[in-house]
């Protein structure tokens, strides 16, 4: 059985693809929609978008059919693992990749594009907000807010906003 790219890579996700079906045009305006970025070391999180083309090409032994920049799906859900694999790993809760990576859709208010209410122009708006980090200060709009954070999190690389944002969210 063929797979495709983009039905694995959002597998991680929406693992219940029944689930997934109201956000398909979201996701796969994600997934055409190149990632680029300006903050030192943001170039990390696009490598490892685009390592995700390899570990398809590894687990199906199927070509990738995209090619080029990484998308800001792929660096959404290569940061999503990430931040199970190496931040958040707990054999008891399972798999969370879905939950780290609907909680960036859900501050960056992605996830409310569902797909009968879908709209090209508001979906640029926001994805546009992201990448150009003319979010606020303390993250509401990107998609790591922290309540009274005191720096500014549009000048700060994704993983050191994913630290940020996990350390309010689990205190310890």
């Amino acid at each position: 059985m063929a797979y495709s790219y983009f039905d694995w890579l959002v597998s991680f996700v929406a693992p219940d693809f029944v689930a997934s079906d109201s956000y398909q045009n979201v996701l796969y305006a994600l997934y055409k929609r190149d990632f680029t970025w300006f903050v030192h070391n943001d170039d990390n999180r696009a490598e490892d978008g685009l390592d995700l083309r390899l570990k398809f090409e590894d687990d199906t032994k199927e070509n990738c059919d995209k090619d080029g920049p990484c998308s800001v799906l792929e660096m959404m859900i290569a940061l999503a693992i990430r931040c199970e694999n190496e931040l958040m790993y707990d054999p008891e809760e399972g798999d969370r990749t879905d939950q780290w990576f609907w909680a960036m859709m859900d501050n960056l208010k992605l996830n409310y594009l569902t797909d009968d209410v879908f709209n090209l122009r508001d979906f640029d708006q926001i994805v546009d907000r992201f990448l150009n980090r003319t979010y606020e200060p303390d993250g509401y709009g990107g998609p790591f807010y922290i309540h009274n954070f005191r720096g500014d999190m549009r000048k700060i690389e994704l993983w050191y906003q994913l630290n940020f944002y996990l350390e309010e969210m689990f205190p310890l």
